[in-house]
C-alpha cells in the first residue's frame, strides 16, 4: 500500500511588527500544522510561504490562483487544492477537506 501525503500549504501576507501582543502567521503556521500532524500524523508535509517570498515566485499555481482572483490571504491549499480562503484560518474546515482528500484517494 502506498503512503499517501497531505501536501497542506499556509500563504501568508508579511506580518507587521506594530502589535507583539496578536498572535503571528508563524503562530499561526505551527498552531496549523500541530493540529494536521495530530490528526494525519506523517502523511502531512507542511509549508508555510509568505507573499512576495523566494519560494512564492516558485509557486505558479498559488500565484495563479491569486491573480484570478479565485483566493485571498491568507489561503491554503491541500495537495494544490483551495482548502480554505476566508480572513482567518478555518482549522476544522481545512481537517475535513483533507479527510476528502484521503477518501477520494481510498477508492
Amino acid at each position: 500500500m502506498d503512503t499517501i501525503t497531505l501536501n497542506i500549504i499556509l500563504y501568508t501576507i508579511p506580518q507587521a511588527a506594530c502589535d507583539q501582543k496578536k498572535m503571528s502567521w508563524n503562530d499561526a503556521a505551527a498552531l496549523l500544522k500541530n493540529q494536521m500532524e495530530s490528526v494525519f500524523h506523517n502523511m502531512v508535509d507542511f509549508k508555510h510561504i509568505e507573499f512576495m517570498s523566494g519560494e512564492w515566485f516558485t509557486d505558479i499555481n498559488a500565484q495563479t490562483l491569486l491573480e484570478n482572483g479565485m483566493v485571498n490571504f491568507p489561503f491554503v491549499l491541500v495537495n494544490g487544492d483551495v482548502a480554505s480562503s476566508e480572513k482567518k484560518i478555518n482549522i476544522s474546515k481545512i481537517k475535513r477537506f483533507a479527510e476528502s482528500k484521503l477518501t477520494t484517494t481510498d477508492n
